[in-house]
């Protein structure tokens, strides 16, 4: 595998839950990770060796997730700018322990780390088995909508009421 110039460092990735792989084939190459804390995470893979398998991580905000998966972003663009700045590249064993940590900045990657410039999305995500109380959807409705919205949810029996509390609790913008 290629050396890479980064910061070692410990990071704790026991905590994370993978919600869906994006990209598979013969394994996954790309998946949506969650961590603890609920920050979303991309595991790309990059590499390998006779011991080993490197992956790119980076977190991503929900909305820049949103537009890879709507072709609005490609991965390079996600990879590029992550939205800390840096991204971590992690070896793991065939035994699935994380070793050789490092903080790296995109400009450090090797060329061929890094997806084509038109890296948009093309597939379908296969969700995790254990994913699903994870995945959330966004519904937006225009306010002067709401009533109608309420009475197509009543007709198919959605519970209304228990809408109503979790909207009360959101934030509006």
């Amino acid at each position: 595998m290629k050396k890479i110039e980064g910061y070692n460092i410990d990071y704790d990735f026991s905590g994370f839950r993978k919600i869906a792989d994006l990209v598979y084939f013969d394994g996954p190459f790309l998946s949506h990770y969650v961590s603890s804390k609920g920050d979303d995470y991309l595991f790309y893979w990059v590499d390998r060796d006779e011991k080993d398998n490197r992956w790119l991580v980076l977190r991503v905000n929900l909305a820049s997730l949103q537009k890879y998966i709507g072709k609005e972003l490609t991965l390079r663009e996600l990879i590029g700018h992550p939205n800390d700045g840096y991204l971590y590249v992690v070896d793991i064993d065939n035994s699935l322990v994380y070793h050789d940590i490092k903080l790296v900045q995109p400009s450090a990657l090797p060329d061929d780390y890094l997806p084509e410039s038109d890296s948009y999305y093309e597939f379908e995500p296969i969700p995790a088995e254990d994913a699903e109380e994870l995945m959330t959807y966004e519904l937006t409705i225009p306010y002067k909508e709401r009533n109608r919205f309420e009475e197509i949810l009543r007709k198919i029996g959605f519970p209304v009421s228990a809408l109503k509390k979790v909207v009360s609790q959101a934030a509006v913008f």
